[in-house]
């Protein structure tokens, strides 16, 4: 199974205060070994940013070394035709409460082909993915 990981459940799994760290701990230990698991460059940035503001520097850092030394996550760049797709998306979606990092997730995703979002963010479903939890 192909899973898209999104900032929330990023910073829910290093972030021990966060209401939904055990629900992600726990999904992490029971994924299937064939499961494959996205991430891009702009989540990395959100989830250092929002791990920094809520931990410190020294948990964003270790928290940083983890996802790039992991073999976990594939890690996707988010090149210019994403940031096009994306924009498209933003200006598609003037009813909800977008960021443009959740549109260039949703535009990787339509290109991957991913349906399943690793999340605790509404805005998946609002866009017409499913979440894994």
């Amino acid at each position: 199974m192909q899973i898209f990981v999104d900032t929330s459940a990023l910073v829910a799994l290093a972030n021990r205060s966060d209401r939904y760290h055990l629900k992600a701990r726990e999904f992490l230990n029971e994924l299937s070994p064939t499961s494959r698991l996205h991430i891009s460059n702009y989540i990395i940035d959100e989830s250092i940013t929002r791990i920094r503001m809520i931990g410190g520097h020294r948990t964003a850092l270790a928290f940083s070394k983890s996802i790039f030394s992991s073999h976990l996550y594939h890690i996707h760049y988010i090149d210019e035709e994403l940031e096009k797709e994306a924009f498209r998306i933003f200006e598609k979606y003037t009813d909800k409460r977008l960021s443009f990092t959740d549109c260039t997730s949703f535009a990787l995703m339509k290109r991957l082909g991913i349906s399943k979002a690793f999340a605790f963010d509404e805005d998946f479903l609002a866009v017409g993915f499913e979440l894994v939890l």
